[in-house]
């Protein structure tokens, strides 16, 4: 059965797609339940942001009663500057389609008729930044920037977000951003709000926050501009972004000239508009009188043109130390209460709403960052995430207006994002031990004990790590090697969790694929079990490490003890390649293959190897000629990128250790890094393939690995059963 929409007549998205069949006709017309209640806990099935295909059953479960959930919180938002660049940049409107019908069904609300299904949005705030390059050609144009002026001023395909915020400029190695790309977002961006305004949902737009070209200081000499400080250390050509000063009428004109030609090019607009002027960047000027002037020019440039213009505000500028209380209240007070809206962007772990009393009365947003770079550590705060925007909802005295979802990258631990969107739809503290196996039965959509087990040990482990700065741990794997790797802080290395609790889920989660055999044909738990063994297989390949280097600092320890622990470090990380290769979700080969596919079918076309160099580069070396400061920030760990890429370079510094511990020296790291530098910029011009299918039976080598591992002395391992 295919279901048909009202008026539209387009087939049902993916989340509605029955998986054996779907009898409507068998509902109660105008029966309202929660999506919690019924998907969740009836139905036992969930929707995710990956490929995972919805179970459904052959007839859906009747529901004999009305269940009515309030929402907490009026707003559902979604999505970090950075998210669309870091997930989404590859994306056509295939992909869209599907995620948008996931943003719609993660709220509380179903509600289900004779013949259709309409749907309630739960993420009813999402960022639509895409495409919007085109709207500032027209706008730029109009004030006489030459098309040579944009080339320079446009950010690569993979790096627009910095480019939107001001913090870098133009496209390094294979530029300018071509303008197939720029046309084609345009498009891409028209469906994507037509599809948003159908759900109910109001995109938040993008708004100028003064980044200009550097034509306009030629064209415009009497104007106020500076330079932004050199973010990421780039050399002139792509940094240190001109920045048109707030206070000259110019920076209203541009503004009002650029939301009055989105909402042309458009034809909508929802009102809502996002701009930062700061970010990770501090004002050139301290004064409370500069500042107030500096964001009422802001809101003023969007009300010019749009009268009923809100501002959405990130407010993670206001974590440098240049922001005192009473610079943040002149900034925020140059805006009226109703026309600003503050994304307090890491409430979970830098609370700023505390420290400025609910930012001095402004409305604001509860948001879980969480994660940097797309970085895939099993890692969390699901107690914190429990009470906390509870907690803050009460103290707020009406202020906070939402919850948010504000990470860097998405594809990685999805339990997170999942209890944080049901926040805004609880009025008390979310009860874990409930909360967590039913969390787990609509995954698996099993009543698995194994698997429960499983979570619940992960809840004591990764999932219990509170109030840590810096994001999910990153795997020494992903890293350029070197001693003292393990640090903490931001984008930590150091396990601050019961690494042994990951390896005792692991033997767990394998076990539930005998106890329910059917787990073999379930996607989502078949990608768990993937993540599952990457994680424990980082956290030994991190024990290893720790030991190599107490053994070469160690002038007794045997040649051999030195030789075998080099060549156990790169067998864990062979295998981590072949297990994370079983799995669609963890293919460097399908974002490679994404990238290229932008071109059309031009094969090796300029524009594909544009595009496939900017796909490498973002998850590598982040840039180039700037001292590789930003390389192996947006690490993932996918099959391929690790063979092809870390694999190389712990060989190379591997090969050293032995050397020099045989040598009684010390590692030449400055010679390491020169052959490793070679090798990094050599990859990132490559254009060898990769798989773009999985590849093997994940469960049966994450069994195998298991019990290959499961003895190993690092995890002081004495208890560990072997799976039979």
């Amino acid at each position: 059965m295919v279901i048909r929409w009202p008026s539209r007549g387009r087939a049902a998205p993916l989340w509605a797609t029955p998986f054996i069949g779907i009898s409507i006709p068998s509902f109660t017309p105008r029966l309202i339940v929660t999506r919690t209640r019924y998907l969740k806990h009836v139905v036992h099935t969930q929707t995710d942001w990956e490929d995972h295909q919805l179970y459904l059953p052959k007839a859906l479960p009747r529901i004999n009663s009305v269940v009515r959930v309030e929402r907490s919180a009026k707003y559902s938002y979604y999505e970090n500057v950075c998210t669309v660049s870091y997930s989404q940049w590859t994306w056509g409107w295939p992909k869209w389609e599907k995620h948008i019908d996931w943003m719609a069904l993660n709220g509380r609300y179903l509600m289900l008729y004779t013949q259709w299904l309409h749907r309630h949005a739960g993420i009813n705030m999402p960022l639509a930044f895409t495409g919007q390059e085109k709207v500032w050609q027209s706008t730029f144009r109009k004030f006489n920037v030459s098309d040579a002026g944009l080339d320079k001023f446009f950010a690569g395909a993979a790096f627009l977000a910095w480019g939107r915020m001001g913090n870098l400029r133009g496209s390094w190695v294979k530029g300018p951003l071509p303008q197939q790309f720029i046309d084609d977002q345009f498009d891409l961006q028209v469906k994507i709000l037509d599809r948003m305004r159908e759900y109910g949902m109001i995109p938040a737009l993008p708004g100028f926050a003064g980044h200009i070209p550097q034509e306009i200081a030629t064209i415009y000499k009497n104007a106020t501009i500076s330079r932004s400080p050199n973010w990421g250390n780039f050399p002139d050509e792509f940094c240190c972004v001109y920045m048109l000063d707030p206070t000259d009428p110019l920076y209203t004109s541009i503004g009002q000239t650029f939301i009055a030609e989105q909402r042309r090019l458009y034809g909508y607009t929802s009102s809502l508009y996002q701009a930062d002027t700061y970010n990770e960047m501090d004002p050139a000027q301290s004064d409370p009188a500069y500042l107030a002037k500096a964001s009422k020019a802001v809101i003023d440039s969007m009300t010019l043109a749009d009268p009923n213009a809100v501002w959405l505000m990130q407010g993670w500028l206001f974590l440098s130390e240049y922001w005192t209380n009473d610079r943040i209240q002149a900034y925020v007070g140059g805006v009226p209460d109703d026309k600003l809206i503050i994304l307090d962007l890491y409430s979970e772990v830098v609370p700023i709403w505390q420290k400025t009393h609910n930012y001095f009365g402004k409305a604001w947003i509860y948001c879980v960052l969480h994660n940097f770079g797309g970085n895939m550590g099993l890692r969390g705060d699901l107690p914190t995430l429990a009470a906390d925007p509870v907690a803050a909802r009460i103290a707020s005295n009406g202020t906070l207006i939402g919850i948010g979802l504000t990470m860097e990258g998405i594809f990685q631990n999805y339990v997170v994002y999942d209890l944080t969107l049901q926040m805004a739809w609880e009025a008390q503290p979310v009860d874990l031990i409930t909360w967590l196996p039913e969390f787990v039965h609509s995954r698996y959509h099993i009543d698995d004990a194994n698997a429960k087990h499983t979570w619940t040990t992960l809840l004591q482990s990764v999932y219990n790590v509170t109030k840590v700065f810096g994001g999910v741990t990153k795997s020494l794997a992903t890293i350029r090697p070197h001693w003292k790797m393990v640090q903490d802080g931001f984008m930590g290395t150091k396990i601050v969790y019961d690494a042994k609790q990951v390896v005792v889920a692991w033997r767990s989660l394998v076990a539930a694929g005998t106890s329910s055999p059917e787990l073999k044909l379930v996607d989502t738990y078949l990608h768990d079990v993937v993540d599952v063994t990457r994680q424990a297989l980082s956290d030994l390949l991190y024990k290893h490490y720790q030991a190599l280097e107490r053994d070469f600092h160690n002038d007794h320890t045997p040649l051999k003890q030195i030789q075998g622990r080099a060549y156990v470090i790169l067998d864990i990380m062979q295998d981590m390649d072949r297990i994370l290769g079983t799995h669609q979700d963890f293919l460097l080969g399908k974002w490679l293959y994404d990238a290229k596919a932008l071109a059309g079918h031009d094969g090796m076309s300029d524009l594909s190897l544009y595009y496939e160099y900017e796909a490498r580069n973002q998850v590598t070396r982040w840039g180039d000629a700037n001292g590789n400061v930003l390389g192996d920030y947006a690490t993932k760990q996918w099959a391929g990128l690790v063979s092809s890429y870390y694999l190389p370079r712990w060989q190379f510094w591997l090969k050293d250790v032995v050397a020099a511990f045989e040598q009684r020296r010390p590692v030449d790291e400055a010679a390491v890094r020169k052959v490793t530098e070679a090798f990094e910029l050599a990859w990132n011009r490559e254009t060898k393939s990769y798989p773009i299918a999985p590849q093997g039976d994940p469960l049966a080598l994450s069994e195998t690995l298991y019990n290959k591992y499961m003895h190993v002395a690092v995890f002081d391992a004495t208890s560990f059963l072997p799976l039979s």
